[in-house]
């Protein structure tokens, strides 16, 4: 009983921004403008800063139970990328890079110099990019399934044949889709509910031109991150893996633990792409305890 009931409480924290800060006066909802653009975000808690960067086709407010887990001892910020979520969301050739570059437009906005980023799926690979190259910026990584880098020594190769079925579900244009790719995401299913499914399915629809988009733009090079780039980071950084995620697996922790110096890397047991959903308790007590040792050692 404890587990079909604990997915369907955690579930219903992420159905909408509104929703989700309305349980909460702590957290609150704010705009700020960069580079002409309306970036709206989630602000709660004091003390060091902490950044969350979604996932592509995500919100500011999916990591409700991060917010809440570190506010205590942090001040938390919790974005909608630009082109996602209550965001604007221009007509602009989306690449990693060009998040990064909203991203530190963020921080001078609100004035913030330096902060700890928290990164999954598609928002590790702009926290991971963003600590390349402004370094300077970022106090410590956490990369949260995803985060990658191109091979010095690859082959060249022909470009795989593009799965388009994998393409579609991810972009979800009907709830059939919505919900065959949240069930790849999830390790238990029972966190893919009906409404669970609906938001998703709005989110994506919002965020569609974004997602496509960065796509095109990943297949033309934009944005990419080099081994060379990778095994050069200082930063000290924490690798905190759903241990049975499909879409990004194990293996890509490994590669990354191998090539980023000093890294740390954990695996969440039963939790698929997003662990601090699934099994926020363990995600939130890696995350502190890494902020914390990290600290003790400066």
């Amino acid at each position: 009983m404890t587990r079909l009931i604990m997915p369907v409480l955690v579930s219903a924290l992420l159905m909408s921004a509104a929703r989700a800060y309305a349980q909460d006066a702590t957290v609150t909802p704010k705009d700020v403008m960069v580079y002409g653009m309306k970036i709206h975000y989630l602000e709660a808690g004091r003390g060091a800063p902490v950044i969350l960067l979604h996932g592509s086709g995500g919100e500011g407010a999916r990591w409700m139970p991060t917010i809440r887990g570190l506010a205590s001892t942090h001040r938390v910020f919790a974005l909608d990328q630009i082109g996602f979520g209550a965001s604007d969301k221009p007509p602009a050739n989306f690449h990693t890079g060009v998040f990064s570059g909203f991203l530190q437009g963020f921080m001078k906005a609100i004035g913030i110099p330096k902060a700890t980023l928290i990164g999954q799926s598609m928002g590790a690979g702009v926290a991971l990019y963003f600590s390349i190259h402004h370094p300077e910026m970022v106090d410590r990584l956490v990369l949260v399934n995803g985060g990658g880098f191109r091979s010095v020594d690859a082959a060249p190769r022909s470009p795989s044949p593009i799965d388009w079925h994998a393409r579609q579900i991810a972009n979800a244009g009907t709830l059939e889709e919505s919900r065959e790719y949240l069930e790849k995401l999830y390790y238990d299913d029972a966190f893919v509910t009906d409404e669970l499914v609906e938001s998703n399915l709005i989110l994506r629809l919002k965020s569609a031109y974004t997602v496509e988009s960065s796509s095109r733009a990943g297949e033309r090079g934009l944005g990419v991150t080099t081994e060379e780039e990778v095994r050069a980071l200082r930063v000290p950084t924490l690798l905190l893996w759903g241990k049975d995620d499909v879409l990004s697996g194990p293996a890509n922790a490994d590669r990354l633990n191998a090539a980023i110096s000093g890294s740390r890397k954990m695996f969440i047991e039963k939790a698929g792409h997003y662990p601090f959903i699934e099994q926020p308790a363990q995600f939130n007590k890696a995350v502190l305890e890494f902020l914390a040792a990290a600290a003790s050692t400066e």
